[in-house]
């Protein structure tokens, strides 16, 4: 399970990013900062970190329904 931290794209909105494992950084990239009090209120999510993790829940070879 990912945990989601809200944080700027890349032209300084903010957005919802998915963390790493670690929590140290975002699927697509952006180095997590230290949280701020005065967080904007958004429902955006980071369309790069959201396409990473379709891409990591998609089943694969027999079990996505491919024929053998």
């Amino acid at each position: 399970m990912h945990e989601m931290w809200c944080g700027p794209d890349a032209s300084g909105q903010p957005v919802w990013h998915l963390l790493t494992a670690d929590r140290t950084g975002t699927l697509c990239g952006v180095g997590k900062q230290e949280d701020s009090r005065r967080r904007e209120p958004t429902d955006k999510h980071c369309f790069p970190c959201m396409a990473t993790l379709q891409a990591v829940m998609q089943p694969t070879g027999a079990a996505a329904g491919e024929e053998s």
